[in-house]
C-alpha cells in the first residue's frame, strides 16, 4: 500500500450514522453499546474529526502503539474549559492546572516512563500483598456498620469511604481527613461531566484546589515523618527522575495521581456490585462459590467501566488499518465497546461469570496500562467477599439504576441496597 492509498480521517465513516437520535452524549455507556454492534469494522470520525476507536482489535493494537500518547496538560486544560458555561479564572484554575501537570496521564516520552514507575512499581501484585488485610479489616468494618443501619446507599455509605478510608491509612492521613477527601473527590467527578453549569464549574475548581492542599500536605507530612514504607519508596524513584516537568514533589504526586484510588476505584467497586446483586444467580453462584469474586470484577468492570472512554493524542503520523492519522490527532478510546465488541465477546451484552477472562480493555494497554490495575482487583474482590460472604445478606432496593448523564464515566448517583446478618447455613 502506497501513501496515496492510504485513507484520511475524512473518509471514514462517521460515528453519528450508527447512533439512535442527536443526544449521543446523555448515555455515552449506551453509545458505546451501540457502536460495538454496529455492522462494519474499523475505525469512526467522531464530533470535530475524533478519530473513534471502538472495536476490541483496533483498541488493544492501538493502546499498544508508542506513537499513541496522552494528552498534555495544556490540551485537558483547554477541553475542560471548553465544557464549562462560565469562563473560569486565571485564579479558578490553579489548583485544576496543578493537579493536572503531576499526573503520569498527562505526560509523554522521555518523562512518561520514569514518573509512572513512581507509582506502578508500588502497585504491583507482589507489592499489594501487604494492602490486604487493611482492606479486609475495613471492609468487615463497614459491613458490620452497614447492617446496624440496614438501608444504605451503597455508593455513598459503602464504596466511597471504604476507597477513601483504605487510601487514607496507607498513605498516613487520618480518619477525619478520609472523610473529607470523600467529599471532596465526589465534587470532583464533575470534571468527567461534557458540560457544565456556572455553579458547577466553581464547585468543581473548587474542590480541586482544596484537595491538593489536603492531601499533598498530609502525604508531605506523612513522608517527611520517615516511617511510611509506601510513601518512602515512591520518593526514592522520584528522587532518580531526571527529566524536565517531573512531579513537583511527592505531595503534589500523590494527591494528582491517588485520585483514582480515592475515586475511580469506588466506582468499579458500586458497578461491579450493581451488576452482581441484579442477577440473582450469579449472586447465588459467588456466594457459594468464593472464587468466582474474581470472575464478577472482570465480567462487571467489561459491562460497566467505570472509565467509558478516554482521548490519546498522536505523537507522530499514524498508519492504522489502511488509514491515516496525522500527529496532534486526538483519538477516542471507547473502552465501553471495545469490552462488547461480539467478535471477542459472544452475547456481549450478557453477565456471565463462566465467561472466559479475555482480552478486556478496561484499563487500558500498552504503556498507558493503568498503574493501579492490581490494587483496583484487590479492593474490589475483598469488599465482594465480605458482601458475599456466609451470614451476610445483601438486596438491592429499587429497579432502576440512578447514573450520572452526559458523563464519560459510568458513575452511579446512588445505589440503595439492604445489608442484614443472615443465616449462614
Amino acid at each position: 500500500m502506497t501513501f496515496t492509498d492510504l485513507k484520511t480521517v475524512a473518509d471514514l465513516p462517521a460515528m453519528a450514522d450508527f447512533v439512535d437520535g442527536d443526544d449521543w452524549s446523555r448515555d455515552i455507556r449506551e453509545t458505546a453499546r451501540q457502536l460495538a454492534h454496529r455492522a462494519g469494522k474499523g475505525l469512526l470520525r467522531g464530533p470535530e474529526n475524533i478519530i473513534i476507536v471502538s472495536r476490541n482489535h483496533d483498541a488493544r493494537e492501538l493502546a499498544a502503539n508508542p506513537d499513541l500518547g496522552n494528552m498534555p496538560t495544556e490540551i485537558l486544560l483547554a477541553v475542560a474549559t471548553a465544557r464549562d458555561v462560565a469562563t473560569p479564572t486565571a485564579s479558578d484554575l490553579a489548583g485544576f492546572e496543578q493537579f493536572l501537570r503531576n499526573q503520569i496521564f498527562t505526560a509523554n516520552p522521555p518523562l512518561h516512563q520514569p514518573s509512572r514507575k513512581t507509582v506502578a512499581r508500588q502497585l504491583m501484585p507482589r507489592g499489594i500483598q501487604r494492602f490486604i488485610p487493611a482492606a479486609q479489616h475495613l471492609a468487615q468494618e463497614l459491613v458490620d456498620d452497614a447492617t446496624s443501619r440496614g438501608k444504605i446507599d451503597f455508593v455513598r455509605d459503602f464504596a466511597g469511604p471504604f476507597v477513601a478510608r483504605f487510601w487514607a491509612g496507607q498513605l498516613g492521613m487520618s480518619a477525619d481527613q478520609a472523610a473529607h477527601v470523600h467529599e471532596l473527590t465526589d465534587e470532583m467527578s464533575l470534571t468527567f461531566l461534557l458540560a457544565r453549569t456556572p455553579e458547577q464549574t466553581r464547585r468543581l475548581y473548587s474542590a480541586v484546589s482544596t484537595y491538593m492542599d489536603v492531601v499533598g500536605t498530609a502525604v508531605r507530612r506523612a513522608w517527611e515523618a520517615g516511617d511510611n514504607e509506601l510513601l518512602t519508596a515512591m520518593a526514592a524513584d522520584l528522587a532518580e527522575i531526571d527529566v524536565e516537568g517531573k512531579p513537583e514533589d511527592i505531595g503534589r504526586l500523590v494527591a494528582s495521581n491517588f485520585f483514582d484510588g480515592f475515586h475511580t476505584v469506588g466506582m468499579a467497586i458500586a458497578n461491579v456490585a450493581f451488576r452482581l446483586l441484579s442477577d440473582e444467580a450469579a449472586h447465588a453462584q459467588v456466594r457459594a462459590d468464593p472464587s468466582l469474586v474474581t470472575n464478577a470484577f472482570y465480567e462487571g468492570t467489561r459491562l460497566e467501566p467505570p472509565l467509558i472512554l478516554t482521548q490519546r493524542l498522536t505523537l507522530r503520523d499514524v498508519v492504522h488499518d489502511g488509514v491515516l492519522i496525522p500527529a496532534g490527532s486526538p483519538v477516542g478510546m471507547v473502552w465501553a465497546a471495545a469490552n462488547r465488541d461480539p467478535e471477542v465477546f459472544p452475547d456481549a451484552d450478557s453477565y456471565r461469570l463462566t465467561r472466559p477472562i479475555q482480552h478486556g480493555t478496561t484499563f487500558g494497554g500498552g504503556a498507558h496500562l493503568c498503574p493501579g490495575r492490581n490494587v483496583a482487583r484487590m479492593l474490589t474482590e475483598v469488599a465482594i467477599t465480605a458482601l458475599t460472604a456466609p451470614g451476610v445478606d445483601v438486596a438491592l432496593v429499587g429497579e432502576e439504576p440512578d447514573w450520572v448523564p452526559h458523563s464519560i464515566v459510568r458513575q452511579l448517583r446512588a445505589l440503595p441496597v439492604t445489608i442484614r446478618r443472615a443465616d449462614p447455613r
